[in-house]
């Protein structure tokens, strides 16, 4: 008899290691799925931060020409080369022009600096809620199988008639207890 207990037991261990090495599985699976999502989010920001970085790059690469031209008009000393014909034939000076649209350059170079923070935050927003499964393992536990208990018949709705007989019964309320 103590052999089949040892047996029993030794099986049981098994099982109880088997079963534990599938949760300890699915943690690992979750934690490669929970890492695989701070990736994503990793990819995601660093792609909306080097689509602004394009964007900041050619607004520069955009003054920087603005700038290198306005030098360069600086430099002429030929004064016919201030002069332009508009389409309505009227002469207009360059330096005029060019105030006008380093002005403008300028306005809209300030509104899109003061909007040029960061689209994205630095911080990953997540956090990982343990606390449910700290809670089921703590409650993880042995339950005791036993053999059910006898039914409790319900002789006020139990029957007979002609060659029939009804019995009601209930299961018990019982089956399992907690260890």
């Amino acid at each position: 008899m103590s052999d089949k207990v040892t047996d029993s037991c030794i099986e049981f261990e098994r099982l109880v290691t088997a079963q534990c090495e599938a949760l300890i599985q699915a943690i690992h699976d979750r934690r490669e799925y929970l890492l695989e999502a701070i990736r994503r989010d990793k990819d995601t920001k660093l792609r909306i931060l080097k689509e602004q970085q394009t964007s900041c790059t050619g607004k520069l690469q955009q003054t920087t020409g603005l700038i290198q031209f306005c030098i360069e008009a600086l430099k002429e000393t030929d004064s016919a080369a201030f002069l332009q014909v508009s389409p309505s034939h009227i002469f207009f000076c360059v330096g005029t022009m060019l105030i006008h649209r380093v002005a403008n350059t300028d306005v809209t170079w300030h509104q899109e600096v003061t909007n040029a923070a960061p689209r994205v935050s630095p911080i990953v927003d997540l956090t990982l809620d343990d606390t449910p499964l700290l809670r089921a393992i703590d409650n993880l536990n042995f339950i005791q199988m036993k053999p059910p208990l006898a039914p409790g018949i319900i002789p006020e709705d139990c029957s007979a008639e002609n060659n029939s007989v009804t019995v009601a019964w209930q299961a018990p309320s019982k089956v399992y207890r907690r260890m």
